[in-house]
């Protein structure tokens, strides 16, 4: 491969991709996690047991062994699944403690293989900001903190937020990228970057199945006049009748600098919970019984309830593309007091 030119990405991929196809009636389970769980040269994939997990692992290696690409860096959250992984071939050679701030990186984010969780701490969800005394505080500093944020499944929304309502803020002031922030806005800035530490101590649970016997999906959207969003989170009934739920994503976006009202604020958000729902229901891979999608907003409701057509332009076409988007699934009411997108 010419790594530096446009196209080597697509090709590398695409090599993978082939490799796939060719290979596909000697395996039964490597073809789809070659085509559907690689990540440029990474592989992120899961099992339900530790022996589809083994027999996944050898024909991975057998498979992509057929097109000269040999397989390391193997790391797993049960170690028996290494026992036969040379030391070489391995991530790490000692396993990493359940006590230990260590993690594997993976895409970006940290992993911490035994306990199966995301370390946030570590994942440059926060780069390091200079003292004010060496650095000036500017906008450019503030902007690189902010779009340095790397929450993939964006999973602590109620804490990047505020810094992205602030650096909407800064941009209303224009001022020059170099210049020290005026005092009012150093003060404010400052009590929120001595708070952002607290990211350090947020952990994410990576797996999110719990052998169901009913999965549901559930959406819930939110606004008010300085942002907007939603979270889904995942619902199983297990056979004993027993109710899990997991938070499984979520999205957000500050609400423009021209004023809009509070209603069609709601109605941008449910439209963001439309375009994420319908990303979202190919990727997790799994059977779905119901999808629910609820909102506090009466206006919302009775918008969806009625032909598009009904309505001025800005609202008819954002029903429209809702009522679209989740033909299928069913919208009802939550009190604001218990719909979980209100910490957006």
């Amino acid at each position: 491969m010419t790594y530096g030119i446009s196209s080597a990405p697509y090709l590398a991929t695409r090599c993978l991709q082939q490799l796939a196809e060719d290979e596909s009636k000697d395996f039964s389970l490597a073809p789809e996690t070659l085509t559907n769980n690689f990540y440029m040269d990474d592989a992120l994939c899961g099992a339900n047991a530790i022996e589809y997990a083994l027999r996944l692992r050898q024909e991975l290696i057998a498979l992509l062994g057929r097109g000269r690409f040999h397989l390391r860096k193997f790391c797993a959250s049960y170690p028996s699944i290494l026992e036969v992984v040379p030391p070489s071939s391995r991530e790490i050679e000692v396993p990493i403690g359940l006590d230990s701030n260590e993690g594997i990186k993976t895409l970006g984010l940290l992993w911490h293989p035994l306990s199966e969780q995301f370390l946030i701490s570590k994942a440059r969800c926060v780069q390091k900001l200079q003292e004010p005394k060496n650095s000036p505080v500017s906008k450019c500093i503030i902007s690189f903190i902010v779009t340095a944020t790397f929450d993939p499944l964006v999973l602590i929304i109620p804490v990047v937020v505020a810094y992205k309502i602030f650096l909407q803020q800064l941009w209303l002031h224009k001022r020059d990228w170099g210049d020290q922030l005026p005092s009012e806005l150093l003060n404010q800035w400052m009590d929120m970057y001595f708070h952002l530490s607290q990211v350090n101590e947020i952990t994410v649970d990576r797996s999110v199945l719990a052998k169901p016997t009913e999965i549901q999906l559930h959406g819930f959207c939110d606004s008010n006049e300085k942002a907007y969003g939603e979270s889904l989170y995942l619902l199983f009934v297990n056979q004993q009748g027993k109710v899990t739920t997991k938070l499984l994503c979520s999205e957000l976006t500050v609400a423009p600098v021209k004023k809009i009202t509070l209603p069609r604020l709601e109605l941008c958000g449910a439209l963001l919970l439309a375009q994420l729902i319908q990303k979202t229901v190919p990727a997790v891979n799994l059977k779905i019984d119901r999808i629910l999608l609820l909102t506090d907003s009466t206006n919302v409701l009775s918008w969806l309830a009625t032909s598009a057509s009904k309505w001025k332009i800005f609202v008819a076409n954002r029903v429209s593309q809702i009522q679209e988007l989740t033909a299928g699934c069913k919208w009802r009411h939550v009190g604001s007091a218990n719909n979980p997108a209100d910490l957006v």
